[in-house]
């Protein structure tokens, strides 16, 4: 049961590169990424902010408006990529998982299949669906989404930190909970009700 950890954590990186290198080349396409040489533009202010950086003036910048402003922009101007990525982690991890006999690439690579824990079978569209957006963490992506349009800058900053640590909380117990249980469940597996093996 242990060698499993390391078949699902190197299915897992297997998956995520695949899906790293494809988001990569969909947000070079113009038609998908329209806000591209604004986001480029504020990207280079971000630098310029970035190489004034010390250990002195730290908490200075982070709480400068400009830095803020800056911030939010970039994440304004990536909302397309951000929306392309979502469609992509739903269309892989759903879709092809579920045409593919409820394996990814990494997990056919590793002989592993997600099931139904309640009858081995194969998980519904919804158990495939509800695991994705918890252990990709799509439900915070879209928050994070909606905030842009909800607060200024200012507070975008203390949301955006806010949902970051939460994110971070769920990815970290997420891998606690299939390290340390006996049946190696994540909390997506828990609450869709599925297993893999």
């Amino acid at each position: 049961m242990k060698f499993l950890i390391f078949k699902r954590i190197g299915a897992y990186a297997i998956d995520y590169l695949f899906i790293f290198l494809l988001l990569t080349m969909l947000s070079q396409i113009r038609f998908l990424n329209p806000t591209y040489d604004l986001y480029m533009d504020n990207y280079d202010k971000y630098l310029d902010i970035m190489d004034n950086l010390s250990s002195e003036n730290v908490l200075d910048i982070i709480n400068d408006s400009e830095y803020q402003e800056v911030n939010y922009n970039l994440s304004k101007y990536s909302v397309s990529v951000s929306i392309t990525s979502i469609i992509l982690y739903l269309a892989y991890f759903v879709g092809f998982q579920k045409w593919n006999k409820n394996q990814t690439l990494g997990k056919k690579l590793f002989n592993i299949f997600v099931k139904n824990k309640k009858d081995d079978g194969n998980p519904s569209w919804g158990q495939m669906f509800l695991r994705t957006i918890i252990l990709y963490n799509i439900l915070f992506e879209i928050f994070l989404i909606i905030s842009l349009y909800i607060f200024n800058a200012s507070e975008y900053m203390v949301v955006s930190n806010i949902i970051t640590i939460l994110a971070a909380i769920v990815f970290y117990a997420n891998v606690f909970f299939i390290i340390f249980r006996k049946d190696n469940a994540g909390i997506h597996d828990l609450i869709a009700k599925t297993k893999v093996n």
